[in-house]
């Protein structure tokens, strides 16, 4: 679906952050402190960056769209031509063929064609449709051409009164979306109440009201991980950027995250393992039968049947299509569209069939059966049979060459060296699927065509088989939520209306962009160039999104932790707080935003291992507990000291500066050129903004005395020990909790 810039501009600023930092800034405000609302630049600056990154990914995918979506082809005057959807009138005819989606609710003039309408209904069978028959907008053809008039457009139409009627959003099925929003649920609940009794608190035990607000402002601003929101979004919207130039279509941001933790690929043979082109090897008569009766009934069927695949590309090219039998123009034929899930197409004069497919779909006839087999191996074999009243003639049979991809050896091997299962589904013939799969290098070889089974149990086949084949629309969809069941995260690719409904069904799908318009619109990924070759590097620029966010994140919440901690305990306590709104602006930026953003752009293809919540646990809680304690140690013995504002306020940045530098030399590990260049340039900020005479003053830093130095250090000596201590017993519950599960 297509985002508006007004729907990115809002969404990004009418935000429950942003409206905190508003009321926190405020209050600043009327104190009086006004150098202390720098946190609401910050604030303004994610909001700019989120927005323009999202503006420059919807840039381009508009326009890669625009090279993806398929035109109506509007007829005027006897001429097609191509017409942008916004431009098609009431009344306007328009030509719709095999793999079109029906964008305008319609009534058919001419042809014969079956639609699906099961986006809309929820049914999976297939409809036929006639001349005065209507179709709905969203439904799709599978089979057959036509020519229909324009009911209704924009609003009027029917897919698009469901949407405006069902008011129902999606939410992405997304591990880090649905932790970004529980990490904003649960600070949500606690953020209001904590903030009224710490100010509460705070005007109880300070003298100064402006210190008395400061302190609770920065103590709220510390909960808040907004960074972390900005660098999610940010960091999918740069590797859709990214993956643009390698001409792949992000029609959803999460999908990127999706197809980076897929551990089971199903892929149909067509535009995967083979390009999608094919070539006629040869036609093969049946016994008895003269080669040129053979192409005479070939050009007959294919004359009146219009097939836009890949076959029927293949058939036209070798048997001149279009080219009418002379002996037929005064004739009443009624053709049989090709389906998938007839997997065969005909045509009907007078008494006899012409019936052009898969034999057995076509006919039982044991003894033809027996001729087919002899000639099945690496090509595609189709059979051509006349029917009357009487008898079934087998003429022979074509067949064909598929173009396999030079790449896909190497592709294969790609997911079998990353941990990815690959499942082969097709349409096509069992042995020359098997074949073609062993060409490549696809171990799993075990294959079962499936139109041989009554009931298959699907759970026990996608344990068993490798290669599925002859497999319809819908047992595709079976086959893709049976692995689902199995615990897989499972990705789909598809080129045609036939993979639409497992392409639905799969966690992540991509189309092949010289497949169908519907596929293309179904799908969350569109290769563009229909290069397959381009989906390990989907597959690693997820990962190191992903990868990258696991350390980043860890950043952000152990601020969140200690913070949130901190403002519990000094609602309770009569102590200073010990930070301010500025000093904090500065440590999140040297400690938590700068050092993620040079983490977020190191390559890391590594496989995800879901270490998020673990991560939280062994590192967020252990780094979180030993601020706070070491604050708390800190503010009772200030109390001892007579430890000014300003004072307490430049120890404890300290003190948590080091304590901090700990948690990024720990995820750091093991350390390279940029990652320790990164620990040099976060030292050397920090003491720039202590050395430096007017940006120490400005944030609010004073020189401490002898005795200050050696509490620092000996706050930061028993935090390295808290540290180690806490880390320690953190990685102890984690096991058991990995465990439990």
């Amino acid at each position: 679906m297509k985002t508006s810039v007004w729907k990115i501009i809002t969404k990004n600023t009418f935000t429950l952050f942003n409206l905190v930092n508003l009321i926190l800034a405020l209050m600043v405000f009327f104190v009086g402190s006004y150098k202390n609302m720098l946190f609401i630049g910050i604030a303004i600056a994610n909001t700019l960056i989120s927005i323009i990154n999202e503006l420059r990914a919807k840039k381009i995918v508009d326009k890669m769209r625009l090279v993806s979506e398929k035109n109506p082809v509007l007829i005027k005057n006897g001429k097609e031509t191509e017409i942008k959807p916004e431009k098609v009138q009431i009344n306007d005819e328009l030509k719709l063929s095999l793999g079109d989606q029906v964008l305008f609710d319609s009534t058919v003039l001419t042809g014969t064609i079956e639609v699906n309408e099961a986006f809309i209904t929820g049914e999976q069978e297939n409809i036929l449709k006639q001349p005065g028959d209507e179709l709905i907008s969203g439904s799709f053809i599978v089979a057959g051409s036509a020519t229909v008039k324009v009911k209704n457009v924009g609003t009027d139409n029917f897919v698009n009164k469901l949407e405006q009627d069902a008011k129902v959003i999606k939410t992405a099925d997304s591990k880090l979306f649905k932790l970004m929003n529980n990490i904003v649920k649960y600070i949500s609940y606690i953020l209001i109440p904590v903030g009224a009794l710490l100010l509460w608190s705070r005007f109880r035990t300070e003298q100064d009201t402006t210190v008395a607000v400061t302190s609770t402002v920065a103590a709220l601003i510390n909960m808040i991980p907004e960074g972390l929101i900005l660098l999610t979004s940010s960091a999918l919207a740069l590797s859709t950027v990214r993956l643009s130039r390698k001409k792949v279509l992000v029609q959803d941001l999460y999908s990127i995250e999706t197809l980076a933790r897929v551990d089971c690929i199903c892929l149909d043979k067509t535009g995967t393992l083979t390009t999608g082109k094919m070539t006629v090897k040869d036609i093969v008569p049946a016994d008895g039968v003269e080669k040129s009766t053979l192409k005479n009934a070939l050009e007959l069927i294919l004359a009146h049947v219009k097939t836009d695949n890949a076959t029927g590309e293949a058939l036209g090219r070798e048997f001149a299509l279009g080219t009418k039998n002379r002996a037929t123009d005064e004739i009443d034929v009624e053709v049989i569209p090709f389906s998938s899930d007839r997997k065969y197409s005909g045509i009907k004069i007078k008494n006899t069939e012409y019936d052009l497919g898969a034999l057995k779909f076509i006919s039982d006839n044991k003894a033809f059966q027996a001729a087919e087999k002899s000639l099945k191996g690496i090509y595609r074999v189709l059979a051509i049979v006349k029917k009357t009243d009487k008898k079934e003639t087998l003429l022979g049979f074509v067949r064909l060459e598929d173009e396999i991809r030079k790449d896909a050896p190497e592709i294969i091997n790609y997911f079998y060296d990353n941990n990815i299962d690959i499942k082969i589904i097709s349409g096509d013939d069992l042995k020359n699927v098997t074949n073609i799969a062993g060409l490549v290098g696809v171990k799993n070889l075990n294959g079962i065509d499936l139109s041989t089974l009554k009931h298959p149990n699907y759970k026990k086949l996608v344990k068993e088989y490798g290669i599925f084949t002859r497999v319809t629309p819908n047992q595709k969809r079976e086959l893709v939520g049976a692995l689902k069941e199995q615990g897989n995260t499972v990705a789909m690719t598809g080129d045609g209306v036939n993979d639409i409904l497992a392409m639905k069904e799969a966690d992540c799908s991509i189309a092949i962009g010289d497949g169908s318009d519907a596929a293309r619109r179904a799908s969350k990924l569109v290769l563009l160039k229909s290069n397959f070759s381009a989906v390990p590097s989907i597959i690693d620029e997820g990962r190191q999104t992903i990868n990258n966010l696991e350390h980043s994140a860890t950043l952000f919440l152990a601020k969140t932790v200690y913070a949130t901690i901190l403002a519990v305990v000094f609602v309770l306590l009569p102590f200073s707080y010990p930070f301010s709104p500025i000093e904090m602006s500065l440590l999140n930026f040297v400690c938590i935003g700068f050092p993620a953003f040079v983490l977020a752009l190191e390559k890391n293809t590594d496989r995800i291992k879901d270490r998020f919540t673990t991560n939280i646990i062994e590192y967020s809680f252990p780094i979180g507990f030993t601020v706070s304690i070491a604050m708390l140690a800190l503010s009772i013995i200030s109390e001892f000291n007579n430890f000014s504002h300003f004072e307490l306020t430049t120890t404890s940045l300290f003190i948590t500066f080091a304590i901090d530098l700990i948690l990024i030399y720990w995820i750091s590990k093991p350390l390279n050129k940029l990652r320790t260049g990164l620990l040099f340039a976060i030292i050397a900020i920090m003491t720039a903004a202590f050395g430096i005479p007017f940006i120490r003053e400005f944030f609010e830093f004073t020189f401490l005395t002898k005795n200050g130095l050696i509490i620092i250090a000996a706050v930061i000596a028993a935090s390295f020990g808290v540290f180690f201590l806490m880390r320690a017993l953190m990685r102890l519950i984690s096991k058991k909790l990995l465990n439990m599960v």
